[in-house]
């Protein structure tokens, strides 16, 4: 069975709000995008393996968000649909 991120595949836009300021949260990609310089590289699932979070499990795949206003930083989990 293989799943997909609507996020990461532009179906959806992130649509959340900075908790600091309340300006836009900008969507950055895949947390995983900035792992090392080869990570973009490697299998979303391998990936997944070795990030720290229950995302393969959970079938999650998780942004970093930024907010331009305030610099604000945090990363987002995002459900990920059945393909």
């Amino acid at each position: 069975m293989s799943y997909m991120c609507l996020y990461c595949n532009g179906m959806l836009a992130l649509d959340s709000l900075c908790p600091l300021c309340g300006k836009p949260l900008s969507d950055v990609g895949r947390l995983e995008d900035y792992s090392g310089p080869y990570s973009p590289y490697r299998s979303i699932d391998d990936l997944k393996l070795t990030n720290g979070y229950p995302d393969l499990a959970l079938r999650l795949c998780i942004h970093q968000t930024y907010c331009g206003s305030c610099g604000y930083s945090a990363v987002m989990p995002i459900a990920e649909r059945q393909a």
